[in-house]
């Protein structure tokens, strides 16, 4: 009996599967319902055998129209190819989930990596109105269905950061932070660097530490790290998600104080010019002349200028 438990501690789940590979759970059941993952049944059940499953991963996937010996091995591909320093963006200004799909290719299109950004941007959109990509602990790895080469220069992953966080339709119902855009251009490569993406995110302490650091090259070295033990087999203990909060050093704390005094003075910049500009106004319609400008007060309020006193 004690053999038999070992065994089953070796298959995952449906849900476990899904998981591990970052896939929603439809998209599993209908690969293993085609017969395109291994697979086998335990009690009526789908089961999956974690090192039948790495074997499929690492299958070479390629189109009849790709020279097999020109496309890179996924499993070998160094992460450090895909991702340089301008591939990160450790503050992104987008607000909505479109917006950083948009973000996101911008930067691909602007490096030369990406030929045709509006298909690009609505071949994303159109892969998450199927089911989103965002998964529990903040991260989401977007992707497109079709893989169009000629239309990819080469292959890339951009990565983009949110200090707020953006609601995703993550299956926490928790805001995404992460966001790895994957143009990867072949299927051969896909799978692969997807696995390994989601092995090496897995722990929470990780997502926490990219969340939290203040350069693209320390977000960059981290990934290098974590995706390096990935490929030597190295498995970190997993902890609970709602251990792990970002803890901003030095440097993050005083971009944030700068930014949102950058905010506030902007706001009082523009409260009086609209101050100004309805003053104007008025003295246009009535000819009477304008109202001085009222000072803005530390807090962004407005109080009324002092007039010189008569003589």
């Amino acid at each position: 009996m004690a053999k038999n438990r070992g065994t089953d501690a070796q298959l995952l789940t449906m849900h476990e599967l899904a998981a591990y590979l970052h896939l929603d759970e439809a998209t599993v059941a209908k690969l293993v319902m085609q017969g395109k993952i291994p697979s086998l049944q335990v009690d009526r059940q789908w089961r999956f055998k974690r090192g039948a499953i790495d074997e499929w991963i690492e299958q070479q996937l390629v189109g009849e129209d790709e020279n097999f010996e020109d496309v890179p091995d996924g499993m070998k591909l160094p992460l450090e190819d895909l991702v340089p320093d301008q591939a990160i963006i450790t503050n992104l200004r987008a607000r909505t989930p479109v917006g950083v799909i948009e973000e996101l290719a911008a930067r691909a299109y602007t490096n030369a990596w990406l030929t045709d950004k509006p298909w690009f941007v609505g071949a994303v959109v159109e892969r998450e109105s199927l089911a989103s990509t965002a998964m529990e602990g903040g991260v989401a790895f977007l992707h497109t269905r079709a893989k169009d080469k000629g239309k990819i220069a080469r292959p890339f992953m951009i990565v983009g950061r949110s200090w707020e966080g953006i609601m995703f339709g993550g299956p926490d119902n928790n805001p995404t932070y992460l966001f790895f855009l994957l143009g990867l251009k072949y299927d051969r490569l896909h799978l692969p660097i997807l696995g390994r993406l989601a092995r090496a995110l897995r722990n929470p302490a990780t997502i926490a530490k990219l969340r939290s650091l203040s350069s693209p090259d320390q977000v960059r070295a981290l990934l290098l790290k974590e995706d390096a033990a990935v490929r030597l087999g190295h498995a970190p203990e997993i902890q609970e998600h709602m251990a792990f909060k970002p803890k901003l050093d030095r440097t993050l704390r005083l971009r944030a104080i700068r930014r949102l005094q950058s905010q506030k003075q902007a706001e009082i910049t523009s409260a009086e010019k609209r101050a100004a500009a309805l003053n104007e106004s008025q003295r246009v319609r009535t000819g009477k002349p304008a109202k001085p400008p009222r000072a803005a007060k530390p807090g962004g309020k407005t109080a009324p200028a002092k007039t010189p006193a008569k003589k």
